[in-house]
């Protein structure tokens, strides 16, 4: 989840006429800001690109929540590869290099506005899915065929449609640009931005949060009633039992994934609530809470390796597959018997200038 949309006015006013170029300081700390930034996005498209390698190589992965969590990696790639460095880009070169026309920010944030917020939604689904998967187990099947994940998919984006686009036409707020050549939404007249802002960016919250809690309070109702009743996993048959744990984890990676989201998105607004002057007056320190921002995309590809075993299995697998295809298939590794027990080394002549070793289990 993301907001880097949110600009309130009468703080825009105070530092709109405000511009990078002063001291030796802010200006090391400006490129700085710019190495930073494009750093964390090249690491999103590592990240993001090799999650994106792992799960649709996997049938495994791929089933399931797996093209849901394909979309959220795709609107990841996206902000890494595109947004977050145009991004930096027209900052930085606004206030070092060249003086970008404003109206680029009329259609550059509002692409990124779209990716923004189907971004949003896309954990909705996924919270949806898991819902589905953890408390009616029965239904899950109709819930993940492709007809409805597409569905899913197509609402996130028109809700993403809905939110922005009025934007791009000057209704309830439009792209604009401070003096720094950041990118933003301005409100102007009626309370059209008030009202799409936090569906684009608060409900999904909302939703997300109130799904994890209610699916966690369920497990453990059950888990307390099969505990008191004696029927425990020993009862139940093996297979249930691990398409239960597999769900159990993702759910569990996919909410600890959302929290981190969360936390990267809510530090501006707090920071900006709790100190509106040093927010106002200071655009270097707006420009690395943006920076937090986005440092969400590189690092939701790492909490899932980080607290799924089957993803760190698949991953390894895929390294080895690479490693499979980067070996030449001719090239011969000499074998020394005294280093492989149990094993037996036959050579059998083959009539020419080679000889074929085969290797033998004893």
């Amino acid at each position: 989840m993301n907001n880097f949309s949110l600009v309130n006015t009468s703080a825009l006013k105070n530092f709109t006429n405000q511009h990078l170029n002063g001291n030796a300081i802010e200006r090391s700390s400006m490129r700085l800001w710019f190495a930073a930034f494009i750093a964390i996005s090249l690491i999103g498209i590592l990240t993001n690109g090799v999650l994106f390698c792992v799960i649709t190589r996997s049938r495994t992965l791929r089933s399931g929540a797996g093209i849901l969590i394909i979309h959220v990696i795709i609107n990841c790639l996206g902000m890494s590869v595109v947004h977050s460095p145009i991004t930096a880009v027209l900052i930085y070169g606004d206030n070092f290099w060249f003086a970008h026309p404003r109206d680029v920010c009329k259609y550059v944030h509002f692409l990124q506005s779209i990716q923004q917020y189907a971004n949003n939604w896309a954990e909705v689904s996924l919270a949806v899915n898991r819902l589905v998967a953890m408390i009616f187990p029965f239904a899950y099947k109709a819930w993940s065929t492709r007809k409805v994940t597409g569905m899913m998919i197509a609402v996130c984006w028109s809700i993403s449609g809905v939110c922005s686009i009025p934007f791009l036409f000057e209704v309830g707020g439009k792209f604009g640009s401070t003096e720094q050549g950041q990118c933003i939404v301005i409100q102007t007249k009626g309370i059209l931005k008030s009202f799409l802002t936090p569906i684009a960016i608060y409900v999904p919250y909302g939703v997300v949060g109130g799904i994890a809690v209610l699916v966690f309070l369920v497990l453990y109702v059950r888990g307390f009633r099969s505990h008191r009743s004696g029927d425990g996993a020993p009862g139940d048959s093996t297979r249930k039992a691990v398409t239960f744990r597999r769900r159990l984890n993702v759910t569990k990676m996919l909410l600890i994934s959302v929290v981190f989201d969360v936390l990267c998105t809510v530090t501006q607004p707090m920071v900006q609530a709790a100190f509106p002057v040093l927010y106002g007056n200071s655009p270097l320190l707006r420009l690395w809470l943006r920076w937090c921002l986005a440092l969400q995309f590189p690092v939701t590809p790492v909490i899932l390796f980080a607290f799924s075993n089957e993803y760190r299995s698949h991953f390894w697998k895929w390294l080895r597959s690479l490693n499979v295809h980067v070996c030449p298939r001719n090239q011969v590794t000499p074998t020394n018997p005294s280093f492989h027990t149990g094993l037996s080394s036959r050579k059998w002549d083959t009539g020419g200038a080679s000889t074929i070793q085969v290797q033998t289990r004893m």
